[in-house]
């Protein structure tokens, strides 16, 4: 268990939060949200004993027993499946006992170690550490490369795969959604959902939020606050809360004013003195509310296009890659006036390189594609953040593309609007934080009035007021727009109509995104059990009306063959949290040492009933566990 009493942090010069009581329950999938800079990562540190509190204690589980994901990974020539596996740590440590008494001759010792890591089952482990390396995108092939030949992204993601393979009590996550495609992200919540252990996971993406967390910790007004729900719920709840307070403090303004409006009337008067100091009295009674700001909404605006042609894009048979490494075949697609598209696929299908062939970044190996008149393309990709000047201002960048008449005041109004203020339009850009390189980015692409925005994987750096700020001008943005990101929230607010990229071919998908999700994960099912059916395959059937009926029919059988279980599985639930409630009932009373001072007869109940409640428990756990993985495998 996760216990945080009296908790104070400081870094610096600044208390970034104090008073902190918390605790997690078993299994709780935590959000750990809070302003950029408000000590969310910190906070993981302390957990980890990396850094001491100020005041108050953590109690945290053994290290052993807490999975994270390091935050510099260095290169080693470790091929990936073998470092992915170092992170299972009674694996590592049941080797080393059986090498250990291999070399020592201990015959009784090395039976004993060979039984332990039977026990193991290290075949099992394997296949563990393999699926976690295809769920997170990796090809097969992929196990056998040096760790230091992959890409800082893909390490990253091999950091998560090490992470995800050690058995915990406690999985810490920071942005792990950061460096993954779409259907990784999609697999990395399903994985998530079935771990028996307590996740604290720090994450701007709201459904990534939605989909996985019960429970929101909250940094704020200078403590940690604990609210039960999603990310949604805790939006709805703060939203009250501030509310709430506000009109509290107002109550309180009033009442203060009139008791010091009486005080300063009448203190000097004799025949008053007494009312007087009783209003005193009464005001120093007075519980002071603080004023509450909530955080402002911060927007900005694309601005609307001079002009928008009909047809902005056309490529036909348009074969895209590098050289002689062709990676789309025969590609036909068409950007219009008001599309709004967005781009899916997994990491390496070819999204980018569709994106950069169309607006002619890259040329085609085979095929053309047309542009249409006053065409004026829009585009942000993670490189062009490293492209940024270094040594030059917000200022000087937008000034390099301006008109050599506009006034520099103007220029500083513009930067204003994405949070270059003051001294910020002025100052290097090198010192700057990916987020605000990414807005500066933005900002000298909202300059140019574009009628096509390219936005590939545009929110990676992006705080959650900014992600919102962007969707905000997407949706309210009068021209075309081409898409490619993993935040879903994103996706279903701006775009209208998607493309797939899948097995060198680009389609149009028939669905919404939660569809996607689901065949996502049918996709990987299927790959794993050596089965060729992909998700473009499974939705480009000519008779979609055939198909839905099949589709009806399999579900309408699942069920039927899982409702018993689901009712027996339900009936289950329902005795763990009775039993649970009464053995917790117990065990405080067990805990508590002047209750071994009375009647011992009572003592020797309450021992031998939470005995036979944690053989209950165990009994319907297990029992929990079978209907689980039976409905699994129907479904």
């Amino acid at each position: 268990m996760l216990r945080l009493i009296n908790v104070s942090i400081v870094r610096g010069i600044k208390t970034l939060y104090s008073s902190v009581n918390l605790s997690d329950s078993p299994a709780e999938r935590i959000g750990l949200v809070g302003p950029n800079g408000s000590g969310k990562s910190t906070l993981f540190s302390a957990i980890l004993g990396e850094i001491s509190t100020e005041t108050g204690d953590i109690y945290s589980p053994d290290p052993l027993r807490i999975a994270h994901v390091a935050q510099r990974m260095t290169g080693t020539d470790k091929k990936a499946l073998e470092w992915v596996l170092l992170g299972h740590e009674p694996l590592q440590l049941a080797k080393a006992k059986l090498l250990e008494a291999q070399n020592s001759s201990d015959d009784i010792a090395y039976a004993h170690a060979l039984a332990e890591l039977t026990d193991l089952n290290e075949g099992a482990i394997i296949a563990k550490a393999e699926a976690i390396l295809h769920g997170l995108g990796f090809r097969p092939e992929d196990a056998n490369k040096s760790v230091q030949d992959f890409s800082g992204g893909w390490r990253n993601r091999l950091a998560l795969a090490r992470a995800l393979m050690r058995p915990a009590d406690l999985l810490l996550l920071d942005e792990p959604t950061n460096h993954l495609d779409l259907d990784s992200v999609i697999w990395l919540e399903n994985f998530l959902r079935q771990q028996e252990c307590t996740i604290i996971v720090i994450s701007h993406d709201r459904d990534f939020l939605d989909s996985i967390c019960k429970t929101i910790w909250s940094i704020e007004d200078g403590t940690i606050n604990k609210y039960t729900g999603n990310y949604t719920d805790f939006e709805r709840m703060r939203a009250e809360k501030i509310r709430l307070q506000e009109a509290a403090y107002k109550a309180y303004e009033r009442n203060s004013s009139h008791l010091k409006s009486f005080i300063e009337r009448f203190r000097y008067k004799a025949t008053k003195a007494r009312q007087a100091q009783a209003r005193i009295k009464m005001l120093e009674r007075l519980e002071t509310v603080e004023p509450v700001k909530a955080a402002s909404q911060w927007r900005f605006t694309f601005p609307e296009p001079e002009k928008i042609p009909q047809n902005l894009i056309m490529a036909e048979a348009l074969d895209t890659g590098y050289g002689s490494l062709k990676i789309l075949d025969s590609v036909k697609c068409e950007v219009r006036a008001g599309d709004r598209i967005g781009v899916l696929g997994v990491n390496g299908a070819g999204k980018s390189t569709l994106i950069k062939t169309l607006i002619g970044e890259i040329p085609p190996l085979a095929g053309t594609v047309r542009y249409g008149q006053n065409l004026n393309i829009g585009y942000f990709a993670q490189h062009q953040l490293d492209a940024l000047r270094d040594d030059e201002s917000p200022l000087q960048h937008l000034a390099r593309i301006a008109e050599p008449d506009i006034r520099e005041q103007e220029l500083r109004n513009f930067l204003g609007t994405f949070k270059f203020t003051g001294n910020q339009s002025t100052e290097p850009v090198g010192p700057m934080s990916g987020g605000e390189k990414a807005r500066l980015s933005l900002a000298l692409i909202a300059w140019g009035k574009p009628n096509l925005l390219v936005l590939d994987e545009p929110t990676n750096h992006l705080d959650m007021p900014t992600r919102e700020a962007l969707a905000m001008a997407l949706a309210e943005f009068k021209g075309a727009l081409l898409l490619v990101s993993h935040d879903r929230h994103l996706l279903n607010l701006c775009t209208e109509q998607f493309w797939l990229v899948h097995d060198h071919k680009v389609s149009e998908f028939d669905g919404d995104l939660t569809e996607y999700a689901a065949l996502v994960l049918a996709d990987r099912k299927l790959k794993n059990r050596e089965e060729k059916t992909s998700i473009a395959e499974n939705y480009s059937t000519p008779n979609r009306k055939e198909q839905r009926k099949a589709q009806a029919l399999e579900r309408a059988r699942i069920a039927a063959e899982t409702k018993p279980l689901k009712t027996e599985l339900k009936k289950v639930e329902q005795q763990l949290e009775e039993l649970g409630k009464r053995k917790n009932e117990l065990s405080a009373k067990l805990a508590d040492s002047t209750f071994y001072q009375g009647n011992q007869d009572e003592v020797s109940e309450a021992l031998r009933e939470h005995g036979q409640l944690e053989n209950q428990l165990q009994e319907l756990e297990n029992r929990w566990l079978e209907l689980s993985e039976m409905i699994e495998n129907i479904s």
